[in-house]
C-alpha cells in the first residue's frame, strides 16, 4: 500500500473498493495537525499544502483516500 511519508499519525484505517486494491485512509483533520506540528506550518498553510500536494496527487490505483469526518 502506498502512503504519505511522515503522516502515519493521520492513518485511520484501510479502504476497500470493489475489484481494487486495499488502500490506506487518512483523516484530513489529523493530516493538518501533522503538518502544523512536524513542519511548523500555520493551519492555513497546512491546508493549502495538503490541498495542492496530497488532494491533487494521483499515485496510481492504490492512492490513499482522504476522509473528511462529518461534524454532528
Amino acid at each position: 500500500m502506498k502512503k504519505w511519508d511522515g503522516c502515519d499519525e493521520a492513518i485511520v484505517g484501510e479502504g476497500v473498493r470493489c475489484g481494487q486494491e486495499t488502500v490506506l485512509v487518512y483523516d484530513y483533520n489529523k493530516l493538518i495537525k501533522v503538518f502544523v506540528k512536524k513542519e511548523n506550518m500555520s493551519k492555513d498553510d497546512a491546508i493549502d499544502w495538503i490541498d495542492f500536494n496530497i488532494l491533487g496527487a494521483w499515485l496510481g490505483e492504490d492512492t490513499p483516500i482522504l476522509l473528511f469526518p462529518r461534524e454532528e
